[in-house]
């Protein structure tokens, strides 16, 4: 597959007009904006971006107003000194949804986007409608001696100048060690070799934040319409090597915690539900949402 890094000043093309919105001096958001009706928000996971959703919002923007946007430390957003702890990252989902003037809008989240989702929803239930998350991160049953291994193995890896290898390695693993599908992504991301130093702080601390601000303990706390979509064959926790216990059979386990959940398997498929089953993935969503306005 080739480099998820591209040349410094390399343009790389989004699926959609991209534009900008500052929250405060320090941090600009850039975020896509297709589509009207009810509102979809679109949230990545770390070391991914807008493009990802390019498969789904060309077609759901036909149905809603769909809006993507890069997380901070990623894509055409700031990257800079910010905590990118759970909290921050949900602070400004909400301080973005502020500037836009969104209110009551239903949160798709893939991997460490599924946990900000639902860190977002359990803090204000009155502006998160609904939430279709993706491959979660944070909802494996972790002990505190297995969050610290993690943490330092992470430590050891991307301390040593390798954030670029580890984020190539998850696209791989991602897509079910498919190169070509891997690299079909990976080179649509606006991810700059210059940038190495400010990524790998950010997968330093997202890293660490997923473990430590994890939300198995707290899921039947969701009250919204909660729709989760997992590949059978997604190989990405770190879980199932620790427990030996493939992620599908975690996330059944931990979806009956939800009290207004419904779960979704798709095989073959892998970490990136959303673009190794884009028609599946669209059809499921489109009813999720349809069928919970008519309540």
């Amino acid at each position: 597959m080739p480099l998820t890094e591209k040349e410094p000043g390399e343009r790389v093309e989004y699926p959609f007009p991209v534009k900008k919105v500052k929250l405060n001096e320090a941090l600009e958001i850039a975020y896509i904006d297709e589509g009207e009706g009810d509102v979809l928000l679109f949230i990545h996971g770390m070391g991914s971006g807008v493009p990802v959703w390019r498969k789904n919002i060309s077609v759901l923007k036909k149905y809603f107003r769909c809006i993507a946007l890069d997380l901070p430390g990623h894509g055409y957003s700031s990257k800079g000194e910010f905590a990118y702890t759970m909290a921050f990252y949900t602070g400004v989902v909400f301080s973005f949804m502020q500037k836009l003037g969104l209110s009551k809008v239903t949160l798709l989240g893939h991997s460490m986007g599924g946990l900000i989702a639902i860190h977002a929803g359990l803090k204000d239930p009155q502006s998160i409608k609904r939430l279709v998350l993706i491959s979660p991160a944070g909802i494996e049953p972790y002990t505190a001696i297995e969050k610290q291994t993690l943490i330092t193995m992470n430590v050891s890896v991307v301390g040593s100048g390798n954030a670029f290898t580890k984020n190539r390695f998850n696209y791989l693993l991602g897509f079910c060690n498919d190169p070509e599908a891997a690299g079909d992504l990976a080179r649509r991301m606006a991810i700059f070799k210059d940038e190495a130093t400010a990524f790998g702080k950010m997968t330093l601390r997202s890293v660490e934040a997923m473990l430590l601000e994890s939300v198995n303990h707290v899921l039947d706390g969701i009250t919204q319409p909660c729709l989760m979509l997992v590949g059978k064959e997604d190989k990405v926790s770190p879980y199932q090597y620790l427990r030996g216990e493939d992620f599908v059979h975690i996330v059944k386990r931990e979806a009956e915690k939800l009290p207004n959940g419904k779960l979704i398997v798709f095989s073959p498929c892998g970490h990136f539900v959303q673009y190794q089953r884009p028609k599946a993935f669209n059809k499921a969503v489109l009813e999720f949402v349809q069928e919970k306005q008519e309540v």
